[in-house]
């Protein structure tokens, strides 16, 4: 349940803080990676796939600290990054916006110095060679120069809709060269048992393909039930 926002107006409200479990599940979502978090959620809470990082080879994990802005302004962003903790990955719904950026290098730099996480962003940035030569880790739509302004409206820690998924102050955000996927952590367990149970079956698949077991047997038995072949007279 979300809690009722402790300070503010509807469109300039902040919800109440986050909560924080301990580091080692990031660590583990981290280490099982995006494809097969995927699997566990039955490929639900996958962003749209054109959020994609701005320097390849890094991944990310931690709770969302969600952030809602008027498009064009980033005024609620410079807030958040004052209010978020360091883990936290700050989660992004510029409701749309394509034509202006809400952050680049020096905020950013900020961020990070604060030890934020990572960001998730539903929008653009800008200073992109900056961001890849520090190795920032930043996932975002688009890339476009200009900024917008600081004037709000914009809501912190509230409910959000970032690249077609829901996203609910804490849930638990991971994030690779692969994309990123949301988590709700009443699930968190659940959708680990999945991924880990898909990692041990690619592992063992692996071991066939290298004993020369090209094609699986089921591929030609659904083909079968689907009436296309009539195996094993036919392939």
């Amino acid at each position: 349940m979300v809690s009722r926002p402790y300070s503010g107006k509807i469109g300039f409200c902040i919800g109440a803080d986050i909560e924080r479990p301990p580091p080692q599940i990031f660590e583990q979502l981290k280490n099982l990676g995006t494809p097969a978090l995927a699997d566990g959620l039955n490929k639900f809470n996958v962003l749209h796939p054109q959020v994609k990082p701005v320097a390849g080879g890094l991944s990310i994990a931690g709770p969302a600290f969600t952030v809602r802005l008027r498009p064009g302004d980033n005024l609620m962003l410079h807030k958040a990054i004052g209010l978020a903790q360091p883990g936290d990955i700050i989660v992004v719904d510029t409701c749309g916006c394509k034509n202006y950026c809400v952050m680049g290098d020096l905020m950013a730099s900020a961020a990070f110095k604060k030890g934020i996480g990572g960001f998730v962003i539903d929008g653009g940035i800008r200073d992109v060679k900056e961001l890849q030569q520090k190795q920032f880790p930043i996932f975002a739509r688009y890339i476009v120069p200009a900024v917008g302004d600081k004037e709000g409206p914009g809501e912190i820690n509230m409910p959000i809709s970032c690249a077609g998924v829901p996203v609910l102050p804490g849930d638990y955000i991971a994030a690779d060269d692969n994309g990123v996927v949301v988590i709700p952590p009443y699930l968190a367990d659940e959708i680990i048992k999945g991924a880990v149970k898909k990692l041990d079956y690619e592992a063992r698949r692996a071991v066939e393909i290298e004993e020369g077991v090209v094609m699986k047997p089921d591929i030609d038995e659904k083909l079968k039930s689907l009436g296309i072949i009539d195996w094993p007279n036919q392939g």
